[in-house]
């Protein structure tokens, strides 16, 4: 059981690695769905990294169009960017509102995560 209460087995714990491997990288982790991807952030956190970027991409109904969806997110608004805070339970906590945000908004998105160490700088 890790800190974040996911019980892993040596296989899931060794493809997480290999995906924070591939996140402080700039190809930045493969891409996951919502569950995989909250999974992995949950992960990293345990292992004292936090989100520097996310991808979000996929195509599905918003505002009652249907149309391709992309989105960089951790460059956006005072306050709502993860370079604006060092916390690892505020960072989880937007991760977890854009996954929200999208559920709501009727997306089914890919996520692409990009990890740096607790500095963050």
């Amino acid at each position: 059981m890790t800190k974040t209460g996911i019980r892993q087995s040596s296989t899931d714990a060794t493809e997480l690695d290999h995906q924070l491997n591939l996140a402080q990288t700039g190809h930045g982790s493969g891409d996951m769905d919502a569950g995989q991807a909250l999974a992995f952030v949950e992960y990293g956190m345990s292992q004292g990294f936090g989100v520097s970027k996310m991808e979000a991409f996929g195509v599905g109904a918003s505002r009652g169009k249907h149309a391709l969806y992309h989105q960089i997110l951790g460059v956006d608004d005072d306050g709502e960017n993860w370079r604006d805070h060092k916390d690892p339970g505020r960072a989880l906590a937007l991760v977890r509102n854009r996954f929200d945000d999208a559920a709501r908004e009727g997306l089914t998105l890919r996520y692409k995560i990009w990890m740096d160490g607790a500095g963050l700088d």
